[in-house]
C-alpha cells in the first residue's frame, strides 16, 4: 500500500491506470514470492532428506559401535576368565609339582636311612663275628672248605671251562688265591698267543 500511494502522488495518472500498475507490480511480486517458495520447499525437502540420511547413518554408526562395544566386553570378560583358569591351572600344577618333589624327596630320605641302617647292621654284623672267635673260625673254615672244593672240583672237571654255569657257584667267593691261579692263567694265554705255532721250535732250535 505504501508504494501505491507514493505512486499515486508522484504519478501524474488516473486511478484505473494506478490500479493496473498496483496489479501488475502484485503479479509481478507474486510470481517472485510463488518462485522463492517454490525454491524454499525444495530446499526443505532437500534438507529433510538429508537429516533423514544423516539420521539413518548415525543409527548405523550407533550400531556399529554398540556392536564393537559389546564385543570388547565379551573379549574383556573371556580374557579374565581365561586368565583366571590359566592361574588356577598354574597353582594347581605347581602345588602337585611340588607335593611329587617332597613325596621324591621323602622316599629318598627313607631309603638313605634304610641304607644307613642296613650299612650300621653290617658292621655290627661284622663286629659280632669279629669279637667272637668261634663265628670267625667257623667262617675262616667255610672259606677253607669252599677253596678246597673248588680246587678239587676244577682238577676233576678240566674239560670245562671256566665261563661254564658249572662254576657259578664260585662267583660269591673268590678268594685271593683263586684270583692269583686266575691271574697266571692269563698271563700264561697271553704269552703263548704272542709266541705263535712256531715260538717253541724256534726257541729250541737256538
Amino acid at each position: 500500500m505504501g508504494k501505491v500511494r507514493a505512486k499515486a502522488q508522484n504519478l501524474d495518472i488516473s486511478n484505473d491506470e494506478l490500479v493496473a500498475v498496483a496489479a501488475a507490480e502484485l503479479n509481478i511480486s507474486s510470481d517472485n514470492i510463488e518462485k522463492e517458495n517454490s525454491e524454499l520447499r525444495k530446499a526443505l525437502e532437500k534438507t529433510l532428506f538429508e537429516k533423514k540420511e544423516n539420521w539413518k547413518l548415525a543409527l548405523h554408526g550407533a550400531n556399529i559401535l554398540s556392536d564393537i562395544l559389546d564385543k570388547m566386553h565379551a573379549f574383556k570378560s573371556q580374557h579374565e576368565a581365561d586368565t583366571l583358569a590359566w592361574h588356577r591351572n598354574y597353582r594347581k600344577q605347581l602345588a602337585d609339582e611340588r607335593e611329587e618333589n617332597l613325596r621324591l624327596r621323602n622316599q629318598i630320605d627313607d631309603m638313605k636311612a634304610a641304607a644307613s641302617r642296613a650299612n650300621d647292621y653290617l658292621r655290627q654284623m661284622r663286629r659280632y663275628l669279629t669279637d667272637h672267635d668261634e663265628l670267625n673260625e667257623l667262617r675262616i673254615e667255610n672259606i677253607s672248605l669252599r677253596q678246597q672244593r673248588r680246587l678239587w672240583k676244577r682238577k676233576a672237571l678240566p674239560l670245562i671251562p671256566d665261563d661254564d654255569s658249572e662254576w657259578s657257584d664260585d662267583d660269591d667267593l673268590i678268594d685271593p688265591e683263586e684270583k692269583k691261579r686266575k691271574l697266571a692263567e692269563e698271563m700264561e694265554k697271553e704269552r703263548k698267543d704272542k709266541e705263535g705255532p712256531g715260538g717253541g721250535d724256534a726257541g729250541a732250535s737256538s
